[in-house]
This record gives structure tokens, C-alpha cells and sequence, in this order.
């Protein structure tokens, strides 16, 4: 029997539990031994969900995008597709702050790039030379040098400065909370330098590629939106892979000090003193929480994870008496460029975006704070992270009621940033690992951010795991 431990109780760690009891159930139920170790008090890592009187809030992620693959797939595999929830149809718009206005972000966008030219004329956000750079897209030739790019230079040299800071930048901050002049492009969006090179254009290719995509899910044609969510919350997902591991046991409050290597196994040494071994190990947390994990038995690998930079962020969940509300929510929320030197970066009406969320009588808004190379988050008390927000939705929304009450999340080094020195970094942590045999790294810090990434991640490291057992 293969003990395996795992460290981390978020959707990685429980989807890497899951999917090795999935081989195990196949093939030999009695072939493995899982203990998951979580430091907190709970399960779920950056998804939680807080039931407060009739209010569903969302601590966390607030839902995940359904054209990736891999988080459908783990849903239908733990028959919770039915509770699957898109959002709000009929208020299916988005806007950006930009120079004291809102303006509606303009249909069309394939991602987060215009690849509607017809849907961009009547957009207020670009004036006409913006717009005839994008057009321009169609017609510059793809470029040859296979180095890398930063987001920023990328998106500049294909559709223009002007749309990059208007609408592209605005979004990728929501996303990554990452400067875009420091975001590496192989490490986040490869497949927009592969359209360059296939198509010569972004526009062609994507418009190629949306007239050739055919979805094999039926779930994911059911939803009308391209992210999803849960009737009752994110924690449903959390709280039905915990439900399905049988053969796993889960340890909460247990945090670890160390983790060493003894030869042929590998020594984990909790806080109260407790020492167990293990043949194999996944770090399914944090590159930095790893690297203080390993730190006294291999200094250079945990020198390496230090390298890959983390953002704090912040987010508030806000609700309002909807008689005082004179703003008509009319859409999903809006992002704000970083050119507009806000503190907030995005704002949700989650009332308007989410079904049933909250009372009839009350609105819900999330405001979302903190960004690469911002200290917003760490320098200031709740109450001021709340005269902060509170402050700029009067000046974005011209909201002047005071919420019924506020929930304030904080995250500290919660968002990795995948900067130019990203895929280095990711090769030399690769080529270290190999040499580590039974040491597995996964989660949200090397390739991808997202819930679908992670669950790929997580499937990614059972099979390699699970490999040795066929």
C-alpha cells in the first residue's frame, strides 16, 4: 500500500484525493492510503461560502469559467451538474469606469479582445483612431521572434495601446490582479501568440476558432453565460469531492511544519510535534507557504519558489436596503483601469449577476481591492479598507446610502503573478522536481489560476502518481 499525503485542503488537494480514489476504485481499492492535512478550520481553501440570515455571500471565488473543461468534467463526475446555476441573462452587461463615466464594455469580445469589429462602433470607451487600431489587427503582419512577451507589449503591438488600457487591462487586473507590463504571455494566454502565428491576425483567428469550436458538453451548451456557479454556493462543490472521498482521511487544524526527505520516503512533521512518513507527497498549497515548508531540507527549491510573486487582495460583500439604492444595477458590475488610479479594481452587483443571492428587498454588491505592487490591503484596518470602498462607490455609482451591513475577506499573497520570469521559473522548479522523487507540486501558484486549472493540475498530478500503480 502507497501512503500519500497531501497538504492543502482546497479544491486541488481534495480534487487530487478524489481522482486517485477514482484510479484506486478501478483498479485495486486496497493500492493506496490518502491523508489530507489542511491548517485551518475548514476545508475549501479561496472557496467559501457564508450563509448570513437570507444572504448567500461569496468570501471567495464567486463562480468559474465553464469553457474550460476540467471543472465540468469533476462536476458531472460528482453528479452535482443539476445544481449548476449561470448568471442573470437578461442583465448580461458589463461596463468600465473610465475618465469620471461608465461606459458599456462593447459585445463582440472573445475573452477579453475585440473580435467583433461591427459590435466596436458604437463603443464611447475608444475614440475613432482606437478603433481603426484595431482594425489595423487584420492587416500588421504576425511577428517572428519567438521570445516571449509581456501581456501588455502583445496586445499593444496587435489591437493598440489605446484598447489594451481601455478595455484589455481593466479585465486582466479582475482576473490576476497583475500588472500587464510584468505578465508573461506563454505563462497566461499562449494560445492568442498561437493565432498570431497560424492566422496572422487575433481577430481571424478567433472568429476561425469560434466557427469551429463544437462543445462535447452537454452541460456546458445548457449554460447560457460562459462562467457558472452553484444554486446554494461555490462551497457545493467543495462540500460534494469531501462527500465522495471514502478511503481518504481528513485531518482539519493540522498544520505542518516540515516536510524532509529520509532516502526512499518522505518525513512530515506537524506543528504539535507529530511525525509521519510518506512515499509520496503533494504540496497543494502556495509556492511561498512551500517553500517555508521544505526550507531546512532543500534550500534551493524553496529559494526558487520564493521567486514566483504573490498580490494581497481584499474583497467586501456589501447589502443594501434596495429603497435607498438610486443606481439601477443594470448589468454584472464594472472594472477599472489602472490608469484611472482607483483603489477598488472591480465591482460586481452580485444581486443583478447571480440568481438568488439575496432578499427582494436588499441589493448585494462585491468590491474587490488590491492589485500587484499595491499594499493597500496590508497597510489598513478593516474600517479603513471600508471608508476606502465606501468613498469610491459615491464617486463610481454615486451611491450615497450606507449598506445594511459589510463582510470583509481578506487575501495575503493570495494571487500568484505569472511575470516574465514565470516559464524559467516553472523549468527550473520542473527539472528540481524530477530529481525529488515522490514530491509533487501543484495549485493555483504555477499553471493557471483558476478553479478549472486546478482541477486540471490536481488530475495531473493523481495520474503521474497513479501512473506507478498500473
Amino acid at each position: 500500500m502507497k501512503r500519500i499525503a497531501i497538504v492543502g485542503g482546497g479544491i486541488t488537494g481534495l480534487a487530487t484525493a478524489f481522482y486517485i480514489e477514482q484510479f484506486a476504485r478501478q483498479n485495486d481499492p486496497d493500492s493506496f492510503q490518502i491523508e489530507v492535512f489542511e491548517s485551518s478550520n475548514r476545508l475549501g481553501g479561496k472557496i467559501i461560502t457564508e450563509k448570513f440570515e437570507q444572504l448567500t455571500l461569496e468570501m471567495g471565488a464567486e463562480s468559474f469559467l465553464a469553457r474550460k473543461p476540467w471543472g465540468l468534467q469533476l462536476c458531472k463526475e460528482l453528479r452535482i451538474e443539476d445544481s449548476l446555476r449561470s448568471t442573470q441573462p437578461e442583465n448580461k452587461k458589463t461596463f468600465i469606469w473610465h475618465d469620471g463615466e461608465m461606459h458599456r464594455l462593447p459585445e463582440g469580445l472573445s475573452g477579453f479582445i475585440p473580435a467583433s469589429l461591427g459590435a466596436l462602433k458604437s463603443t464611447t470607451l475608444l475614440n475613432l483612431f482606437g478603433k481603426i487600431r484595431i482594425a489595423a489587427d487584420l492587416i500588421i503582419p504576425a511577428s517572428r521572434n519567438s521570445d516571449d512577451e509581456s501581456v501588455a507589449g502583445f496586445i499593444s503591438r496587435r489591437i493598440g495601446k489605446q484598447a489594451y488600457e481601455r478595455i484589455v487591462e481593466p479585465l486582466l487586473c479582475g482576473i490576476y490582479c497583475a500588472n500587464g507590463d510584468e505578465m508573461s504571455l506563454a505563462a497566461t494566454f499562449p494560445q492568442l501568440r498561437e493565432l498570431e502565428r497560424k492566422h496572422g491576425s487575433l481577430i481571424k483567428g478567433l472568429n476561425a476558432q469560434k466557427n469551429s469550436s463544437k462543445t462535447n458538453s452537454d452541460t456546458s451548451q445548457q449554460l447560457v453565460s460562459p462562467f457558472a456557479t452553484f444554486a446554494n454556493g461555490m462551497s457545493t462543490l467543495i462540500s460534494a469531492v469531501a462527500e465522495k472521498l471514502q478511503q481518504t482521511q481528513i485531518h482539519i487544524n493540522r498544520p505542518v511544519a516540515q516536510v524532509s526527505n529520509t532516502g526512499e520516503r518522505w518525513a512530515m512533521s506537524l506543528t504539535d510535534g507529530t511525525v509521519s512518513e510518506f512515499d509520496e507527497v503533494v504540496l497543494a498549497i502556495p509556492a511561498h507557504h512551500t517553500s517555508k515548508l521544505i526550507r531546512e531540507a532543500d534550500p534551493d527549491l524553496a529559494e526558487i519558489l520564493l521567486q514566483i510573486p504573490h498580490a494581497s487582495t481584499a474583497l467586501l460583500n456589501l447589502w443594501y436596503d434596495a429603497e435607498t439604492i438610486d443606481h439601477p444595477l443594470d448589468g454584472y458590475g464594472f472594472v477599472i483601469p489602472t490608469k484611472d488610479q482607483q483603489s477598488l479594481t472591480a465591482v460586481t452587483w452580485t444581486s443583478s449577476k447571480h440568481y438568488q443571492r439575496c432578499p427582494d428587498n436588499l441589493r448585494l454588491i462585491r468590491a474587490y481591492l488590491g492589485k500587484s505592487g499595491s499594499e493597500i490591503t496590508s497597510e489598513h484596518s478593516d474600517d479603513q479598507l471600508w471608508q476606502i470602498t465606501n468613498r469610491e462607490l459615491q464617486r463610481t455609482m454615486g451611491l450615497t446610502a450606507s449598506p445594511v451591513d459589510f463582510r470583509i475577506q481578506r487575501w495575503p499573497q493570495g494571487s500568484p503573478q505569472y511575470t516574465m520570469r514565470h516559464p524559467e521559473l516553472l523549468s527550473t522548479i520542473d527539472n528540481m522536481i524530477e530529481t525529488r522523487q515522490g514530491l509533487h507540486l501543484n495549485g493555483a501558484s504555477y499553471r493557471g489560476v483558476g478553479i478549472p486549472d486546478c482541477i486540471r493540475s490536481a488530475k495531473g498530478t493523481a495520474d503521474q502518481i497513479c501512473s506507478s500503480k498500473k
